[in-house]
């Protein structure tokens, strides 16, 4: 264990002025912070020699929850980025809790996001599988969000309609088991099925079963683009019906209509929920571009009640070019707000349908000879609906505008479905910020970055002993040169890792040396909510 950094210029997470000084660790906890050079040599000792030493990064927001336990490379890509820490079951997207009726199709819907869950199910509440990633050494420190959709799913499956009483007191008993031992709040997606159909009594009542243990809840809002200042006042009203601190997931304006104009007014709603003493926060991703599910972009009227393969049919396809062209009221039409031409194939399940990824809807059916919406059609149809697409829905200077928020943390919005073509934030968003908007653009400070990187959504998550150099914190650290850290991952070569980490530490231990992962050696571990 390392128990002395020296002749580091310190960040300390908070957004003071970086000193030059050192740090002492005992059992893996800061002990001591001190100011000036230092001489002080041994093997437990490193010498930054003036290079960046900071918290290291949380990202609040990844999709994570399978591929932490199932996948043997996980962490090399987060501890690239110098991500210690990282909080799963976003979105309301989950596969935990379950229930034996509705498991499949609960799968099925967020494979494009979480990648394939196992069959059978190891477990079915989300308590049970916390304590199954507690079991199994982690690179990284792993948190759960415990999701609303999930526990809707499990309650109700996906029909278009609100909870019966029943149904709400099964829904909010999966969200108080998963409190009770630990998840650190409850995530929404009202955008996504089947909660865009449940009533605002519905999700107050989910609301207040996490704010009854302190828990914070983040929401994916049910619109993005034409509806995203209505969807940010009804997030804002259900927290403060039940109480709750609100932190709104993925912050943006979709559609091209709406640049530079709707996320000024969502911005006032937050800024006016704050002002009356709400807890509102939010956060952003640093790119332009957005990644979910290919069913997200079907109009509900057209699925609704149907299997996916209906899609593939002539009279799915008739309905879909009648509806998918026409703006929805109170649903987000992406291809009618940004054109087949911003949709990109990100992930597919079948071999035959590879050669799709990395391009647009557009160029694709066009390939084929076909109409766009005759080829997605057939191809959702296909492969059952596991397609996931990259959206180029968002405004670079929207992004710049909530990046400088005060209350804005950073985030990746991280999508673990596989794929030849994923979202290049999986491999580089937190590289990226210092990169392009610290260094590059001088949108940020260095200091101002890393506080949205470590104690901002410390904070907010509820994490205390994470996110700050000082006495009494966790030594989870990243060392570097901020003019060498970079992210090497675009839209059309995404598998590349960041560089410029020297060192990553956890808790004191050297989990990374140069942004890579040390695979022998793994001091993450599984961080629950304390009472």
């Amino acid at each position: 264990m390392i128990r002395k950094i020296i002749n580091a210029m310190i960040v300390d997470g908070t957004g003071s002025e970086p000193f030059l000084g050192g740090l002492e660790i005992k059992e893996g906890v800061i002990s001591r912070v001190f100011r000036g050079p230092s001489r002080d040599i041994g093997p437990d000792v490193i010498d930054a020699g003036g290079k960046v030493v900071c918290p290291g990064f949380i990202d609040i927001h990844r999709h994570h929850d399978l591929a932490a336990y199932y996948d043997p490379s996980f962490g090399q890509i987060e501890i690239a980025q110098g991500i210690t820490t990282a909080v799963a079951g976003n979105c309301g997207l989950a596969p935990f809790p379950n229930s034996d009726r509705t498991r499949k199709a609960q799968f099925d819907y967020i494979e494009p996001c979480l990648g394939r869950v196992p069959d059978p199910s190891p477990v079915h509440l989300l308590s049970e599988y916390m304590d199954l990633i507690d079991q199994k050494p982690m690179p990284i420190n792993l948190a759960f969000l415990v999701g609303a959709g999930a526990c809707a799913t499990a309650a109700m499956g996906y029909e278009p309609r609100p909870f019966t009483k029943e149904e709400r007191e099964e829904a909010v008993s999966y969200v108080r088991d998963a409190m009770e031992h630990g998840a650190l709040g409850m995530s929404f997606g009202i955008m996504y099925l089947p909660e865009c159909y449940l009533a605002h009594e519905d999700l107050v009542a989910l609301a207040s079963a996490c704010a009854e243990y302190g828990g914070v809840i983040t929401c994916h809002v049910r619109g993005e683009g034409d509806m995203v200042v209505d969807s940010v006042k009804e997030i804002i009203g259900i927290c403060k019906e039940a109480g709750a601190a609100l932190n709104i997931s993925h912050f943006k304006a979709t559609g091209l209509r709406n640049w530079g104009i709707l996320i000024e007014q969502a911005i006032d709603q937050i800024d006016q929920a704050r002002a009356e003493g709400q807890t509102v926060t939010c956060d952003v991703y640093p790119y332009a571009g957005g990644a979910t599910t290919a069913m997200t972009i079907v109009p509900p009227s057209v699925i609704e009640g149907k299997p996916v393969s209906f899609l593939g049919t002539p009279e799915g396809i008739r309905k879909l070019k009648e509806e998918i062209y026409l703006p929805q009221p109170g649903w987000d039409n992406m291809v009618e707000s940004i054109g087949w031409e911003r949709i990109m194939i990100g992930s597919v399940t079948k071999e035959k349908n590879r050669k799709y990824a990395g391009k647009n809807i557009a160029e694709c059916a066009a390939m084929e000879q076909m109409d766009p919406c005759e080829w997605f059609g057939k191809l959702a149809a296909e492969e059952e609906g596991k397609v996931g697409i990259i959206l180029f829905s968002v405004s670079e200077k929207d992004v710049e505008r909530i990046l400088k928020l005060p209350y804005t943390a950073v985030i990746s919005d991280s999508l673990y479905g596989g794929g030849d073509n994923p979202h290049p934030r999986l491999y580089g968003s937190f590289p990226k910020v210092i990169r392009e908007f610290v260094r590059e653009k001088g949108l940020l400070s260095l200091e101002e970055a890393v506080c949205k990187m470590t104690s901002m959504p410390a904070e907010r998550i509820g994490l205390t002993d994470r996110g700050i150099i000082d006495v009494g914190y966790v030594a989870d650290l990243n060392i570097f040169d901020p003019e060498q850290i970079r992210d090497k991952a675009t839209f059309t070569d995404s598998r590349q890792l960041s560089e410029g980490i020297a060192y990553t530490l956890i808790r004191g231990e050297i989990a990374a040396k140069d942004s890579r992962l040390i695979l022998s050696d793994r001091f993450g571990k599984l961080l629950r909510k304390t009472k």
